[in-house]
């Protein structure tokens, strides 16, 4: 079985007796996940299991609604992206994070893979003679475990919020400027105060109207990351068996790539939506080529 997050919902049959389940959901609605734990409970249900868990659906007492008037997230979607799968695997993943790791602080394997990432994305796209841009790395960060008390997984909604690093484009940091000590500030920052003043401000909110507006205008090239390595991704059975491949149908979101634990577990496959102009450069990367194992990437 094979299942595919982000398309309409349906199961499609094989002549080899296989199928995929195609999942999609709107992000108004829950994160990513919520859709886990939407589809772990679907199957169990669907085998006949009586004593399934049941999602808490209180965020709104947690984060009342605000007035999201001014704020454009629609700025990073276009029609022109092309979404590409690249894998790579456990020994690449770790020399990547040996490269990474400096002064006894262990790069953890997302952190490192970003950053390879997003060095590339740069080394390829970018022109050298933009200093007055802004780039900006941004992560996708589960608020869950860090509220008091933590909330369990079954807490259904958007849970989740972005932590921002901005580039030092003057750091000759390892051709990386500056972007790893950075991007851990920022993710270091999203704790039980960030979490509190989300609740009780529109602090946050007033500053993603200023950030969208500027991206707009191009003033700030945004560069997104959202993990679902270590989610359970693998285990939801509809009553043929776990799924043999699991992956994710093309975003319009631009400059985004989705990390998915492979099958196995120690790699992991990248799944990056550029718009066509700049995939077009970054897929032909010689020093991205050398790290991405054979087999990758693929057209969607």
């Amino acid at each position: 079985m094979v299942i595919r997050f982000g398309a309409l919902n349906q199961v499609t049959y094989f002549k080899c007796g296989g199928l995929a389940v195609a999942f999609g959901s709107s992000h108004k609605v829950g994160d990513a996940l919520s859709q886990f734990t939407f589809l772990k409970s679907w199957a169990a249900i669907a085998q006949g299991d009586t004593d399934v868990a049941i999602p808490s659906f209180d965020t709104s007492t947690l984060f009342p609604p605000k007035n999201l008037s001014g704020f454009e997230p629609r700025n990073v979607i276009v029609k022109d992206v092309v979404t590409k799968r690249f894998v790579f695997d456990a020994s690449t993943i770790a020399a990547l994070r040996a490269k990474y790791s400096n002064n006894g602080s262990r790069t953890t394997r997302v952190e490192a893979l970003s950053v390879f990432i997003w060095s590339r994305f740069m080394a390829a796209t970018q022109a050298k003679d933009e200093p007055d841009k802004l780039y900006t790395v941004l992560h996708a960060v589960n608020l869950r475990p860090r509220m008091d008390p933590p909330l369990s997984e079954l807490h259904f909604g958007n849970i989740s919020r972005i932590a921002i690093a901005v580039a030092d484009m003057e750091s000759k940091d390892d051709e990386c400027y500056g972007i790893l000590s950075k991007m851990r500030d920022a993710l270091r920052k999203v704790n039980l105060d960030y979490v509190k003043d989300l609740q009780q401000s529109d602090g946050h909110l007033n500053f993603m109207r200023k950030q969208s507006k500027r991206v707009a205008k191009g003033e700030i090239v945004s560069f997104s990351f959202t993990s679902l390595c270590r989610f359970p991704a693998y285990e939801s059975d509809f009553g043929w068996g776990k799924p043999v491949w699991v992956g994710t149908a093309r975003l319009t979101f631009k400059n985004l790539v989705v990390f998915f634990d492979t099958k196995e577990g120690q790699g992991i496959e990248a799944w990056v939506n550029l718009k066509d102009k700049d995939m077009a450069k970054f897929e032909t990367d010689n020093e991205l080529l050398a790290h991405v194992s054979s087999g990758s990437p693929n057209y969607l």
